[in-house]
C-alpha cells in the first residue's frame, strides 16, 4: 500500500512519515512531497493509494492539489492537515470528499486508527478473512496465555487497531470478548473434565491469574459460578 504525505513544513513532514513506519498501518511504501507542485511531479510515477496532505501551502493550497490530483486520476483518498480550526475550511473538505479533516499538532493515535481504518476499506474482504483466520488460531493455540492486542500486533506485523476493527467488522465483537469466549470454554471443558482439579486451577490453565475475575466473567457468560455448573454437570452425568 502506498502513501504520500505533503506539507511544507519539514519538521512536520519528516515526523509523520517517522510516526506512520512505526505504527505497522499496511502502508509499506510512503513518499514525501514538500508542496503541491513536488506531489504532482511524483505522482505519476508512484499513484498513492492515500494522501495526506496540508492545505495551508504557497502558491498551490491543499485543496488545489486534490482537485488536480483527481482530475488526473493519480489518487481519490485523502486526509488532510490544517493548523487552522474554521468552519469554512471544514465545509470545503466536505464538498472535496476527503476521508478526514484533522487539525494540527497531530494526534499519533487519531492518524494511526484512521490510517488503519483506510487500509481495512481498501483491502477486500479475502485478506480480511485471512489475517482474522491467523489471528483466531492464534488466540485457540495460547489463549492460557496473557493476550493482548500488543501481542497479537506483534505476531501479525498488523497494527492493533486495525486488529480491533477486524473484530468488529468480520465477528461482530470485541477481541476481549472473544478472548473470554475462548477461555470460559475451555474452563467448561476442564471442570466437566477433570473433577479433582479446583476452580482457583482451572481459572489459571485457562488464562485466568486472578480467582475473582475468573469467578465474574465465569458467571457473566454462563449465568452461574464455576462450582454450580460443575455440580450440575455431575448430576447430569
Amino acid at each position: 500500500m502506498k502513501l504520500m504525505i505533503v506539507d511544507d513544513e519539514p519538521y512536520i513532514l519528516e515526523g509523520l512519515t517517522k510516526m506512520i513506519k512505526e505504527a505497522s498501518t499496511g502502508f509499506t511504501q510512503i513518499m514525501e512531497a514538500k508542496d503541491a507542485f513536488e506531489a504532482l511531479d511524483k505522482m505519476p510515477g508512484f499513484h498513492p493509494d492515500v494522501v495526506i496532505t496540508d492545505l495551508d501551502m504557497p502558491e498551490k493550497d491543499g485543496f488545489e492539489l486534490i482537485e488536480e490530483t483527481r482530475k488526473a486520476g493519480y489518487c481519490d483518498r485523502f486526509v488532510i492537515l490544517t493548523g487552522y480550526d474554521e468552519f469554512e475550511y471544514a465545509r470545503k473538505a466536505i464538498r472535496a470528499k476527503v476521508v478526514e479533516y484533522l487539525l494540527k499538532p497531530i494526534n499519533q493515535d487519531e492518524i494511526m486508527k484512521i490510517l488503519t481504518t483506510i487500509f481495512t476499506d481498501i483491502n477486500g474482504p479475502l485478506e480480511h478473512i485471512g489475517h482474522m483466520d491467523k489471528i483466531v488460531d492464534y488466540i485457540n493455540r495460547h489463549y492460557s496465555n496473557p493476550l493482548s492486542l500488543d501481542d497479537l500486533a506483534g505476531y501479525t506485523g498488523l497494527h492493533p487497531n486495525y486488529i480491533s476493527n477486524l473484530f468488529r467488522k468480520e465477528l461482530d465483537i470485541t477481541f476481549i470478548h472473544y478472548l473470554n469466549s475462548v477461555r470460559i470454554e475451555k474452563a467448561r471443558e476442564l471442570l466437566e473434565q477433570d473433577r479433582h482439579l479446583s476452580v482457583h486451577l482451572v481459572g489459571q490453565q485457562v488464562g485466568y491469574e486472578s480467582p475473582q475475575y475468573f469467578l465474574k466473567i465465569f458467571k457473566r457468560y454462563i449465568g452461574m459460578t464455576p462450582g454450580l455448573y460443575r455440580e450440575n454437570a455431575t448430576r447430569s452425568n
